[in-house]
């Protein structure tokens, strides 16, 4: 009788932690996130490219860029990195971001964003003019530790970039404090515009 006494309240004990426990596995995301004037693409499919706003000045001489975002950075990948981040279907990049002017380059602009901390993460690909890569390479910003490319940050948002070939790829998000910060990434992007 004594030993029965014993195992209810280490019964009753663990019934309660699995219980708990329960309550924190995760559901599937609200597909409108944290902002309900978008949508969140759970799939990672969308080829976001929307039209320049009119701040930056359109590239006539560049070259159309058609990479879809689940290929730039692959879903597993941006998991590695941040379980969290989901890939938007669509937004308009920031005015004067580097987003901003790989649109009007022709190029494409993608956004994941962090569904609980609501942080972003903005990827372009452009090929811009042959005449504009060595101001878009001087405005770039330090040399970055970590992948062959650029590091500077701005008002709380750090931004790598890289040129390879003849493609300028960008990846910005106050999430980077340092380049090693994006340098996973930044090889998903070099990777996937090869």
């Amino acid at each position: 009788m004594a030993f029965r006494l014993r195992v209810i309240p280490a019964v009753i004990a663990l019934s309660a932690s699995a219980l708990l426990l329960s309550a924190c596995v995760p559901t599937d995301p609200d597909p409108t996130g944290p902002n309900p004037t978008r949508t969140i693409d759970p799939d990672n499919t969308p080829t976001a490219s929307p039209e320049p706003t009119g701040t930056s000045t359109p590239d006539s001489e560049a070259t159309p860029v058609d990479i879809a975002c689940g290929e730039l950075i692959s879903p597993q990948a941006m998991y590695d990195f941040n379980p969290n981040f989901l890939l938007l279907s669509s937004f308009t990049p920031p005015a004067e971001s580097a987003a901003e002017a790989a649109i009007a380059a022709q190029g494409v602009a993608c956004r994941w964003e962090n569904s609980t901390s609501g942080v972003v993460i903005d990827v372009s690909v452009a090929q811009p003019a042959p005449s504009r890569i060595d101001s878009l390479r001087a405005d770039a910003g330090a040399a970055a530790s970590g992948f062959d490319g650029y590091f500077a940050v701005a008002d709380g948002t750090g931004t790598a970039q890289v040129f390879t070939g003849a493609y300028w790829a960008t990846l910005s998000s106050p999430a980077f404090f340092a380049a090693s910060d994006a340098s996973d990434l930044v090889a998903e992007v070099v990777a996937g515009i090869k």
